[in-house]
Formats: C-alpha cells, structure tokens, sequence
C-alpha cells in the first residue's frame, strides 16, 4: 500500500517518443540537431537491446536534451524579468513551466529506464551509474520538492549518486562530483549540505575548468555566505570552455553567470 501512495505522488511521464514527436515542428536550434540525433540513438538502443554502449548514448543524448531545454527556459525567465535580484536569479530554475517541466520529465524517464537497464548488465559502469542519478535529479526537479520526497526519489538519488562517486568521481571531467555537489548544495533538508557541496565542487573545478562546473561551484558559494567568493565562479563561467558533454547548454549557463553577476 506504501509503494501505492508513493507512486501515485509522482507526476506521469508522457512517452519519450510523443515528447520528441510534438516537438519535431517547433525545435529552435541548436534543440533541433539534439533532438534528432537523441531519436537516432534512441532507435539504436531499442534495436540492439541490450547492448550497453548503445543503452549508455541513448541516456546521454536524453539529458542532454532534457538539460538544454531547462536550461533555455532557465534563460528565458530572465530574460522577462530583467529587473530580478540576485536571489531571484538564483532560483530562476524553479521557475520553469509546467509544460518545459513535462518534456523534461518524459525525457528523462526514458533516459532513466535506458540507464538502468545499462547498470543492470554492467553494474560498474561508470556512465551507467552517473546517468542514472542525472536523470533522477532531473525527475526529483520536474516533481518538486513535496512529490519527489513522498516518490522516494531522495534516498534513490543518494544511491545513484553514491555508486558513480565509488567508481570515478572524476569521470567526465568531475560530472560525478558536480552532481553530488549540485544536488546537496539544492537539496532540502534531509538531504542538503553545503559543506559536502562546496567540497565536491571545488574538486570538480579543480579537475576541469568547465562553464557549468564553475556556475555551480559559484551557487553553493553564494548559498554559504561567500558572494565575493561566488562571484569570482561566475566571472570564470564566462572564459571556460565547454567538454562534449556539456556544449550544448554551455552558452546558456554563460548567460546565466552573466546575469548573476549583474543582479543584486
């Protein structure tokens, strides 16, 4: 009966493919090249099931294109709410509507299940691992706080997370790292800590100098108290160059530090 009442908390996902499909008419680049190139290997996975590179790409072009979408809506907010303060901006994210929030949970539920069947056949699979808990934050994100508490997302994510930190907290130019540090530096309580946060993402920027690694490492400094010391992340968001990837929503994070920076 638990089990029940958790699941039912839980928003429903639309199927990946009428997701992509409604879409298909209205994308904006660079969207558009994303999109066909996460239902191109969408197709490849579900062909050659269960073959685990294929199950792996399938879940990265799904964040990817999940996380560009966020992260354009992100930006558009600002952009109709020029006058935001800096803790306005902060919390922009928070903002997105409901139909960006629908896309990027079905995305991301489909992400997921290619996820979890890769880490099912390759438990040790490091992308598997950390695609796993991307696509968990996103779903925990697109439910909101109350829903993905009573869906149990939290404990799943800890797990997820926990697994790909075990196997290689730098894969990927420090991506486990910047999930932990993301994830408890926005959490609520039980789950917050802005100590583990600012000590996972000091290490991620220092194993990469990336735009998002920077941002993030900057928003967990703010939130301790340091604005000088988050400002300074900021700044940097704006001359790191991008890994494959986090290229495609690189721009958009630049413009996220620039206006930050900017609100006060």
């Amino acid at each position: 009966m638990l089990c029940w009442l958790h699941a039912a908390c839980a928003l429903v996902a639309a199927p990946v493919d009428d997701t992509l499909r409604a879409t298909a008419n209205a994308r904006a680049e660079p969207t558009a090249e994303l999109d066909a190139l996460t239902e191109h290997a969408v197709a490849a996975a579900r062909a050659a099931e269960p073959d685990v590179a294929l199950q792996v790409a399938a879940s990265r072009c799904l964040f990817q294109a999940a996380d560009l979408r966020l992260q354009r809506a992100t930006v558009a907010w600002l952009v109709a709410h020029a006058e935001a303060t800096r803790p306005e901006v902060l919390t922009a994210e928070d903002q997105v509507a409901a139909p960006v929030r629908a896309e990027i949970l079905s995305l991301c539920t489909a992400g997921l299940e290619f996820a979890d069947r890769a880490a099912a056949s390759a438990p040790d699979q490091i992308a598997a691992r950390l695609h796993q808990g991307l696509h968990l934050s996103l779903i925990a994100w697109a439910n909101g706080p109350m829903r993905a508490l009573m869906a149990g997302h939290g404990p799943r994510l800890v797990v997820a997370i926990d697994a790909a930190l075990a196997i290689d907290r730098d894969f990927d130019h420090g991506a486990p790292l910047r999930l932990q540090g993301r994830f408890r530096g926005k959490a609520p309580w039980p789950y917050g800590d802005l100590a583990v946060a600012k000590a996972a993402l000091a290490r991620a920027v220092e194993r990469a100098s990336l735009p998002v690694n920077h941002l993030f490492y900057g928003d967990v400094l703010a939130a301790a108290g340091d604005p000088r010391g988050a400002e300074v992340q900021w700044r940097l968001v704006g001359t790191a160059a991008a890994d494959e990837s986090t290229r495609w929503s690189a721009d958009l994070l630049r413009e996220q530090a620039r206006r930050r920076l900017a609100a006060r």
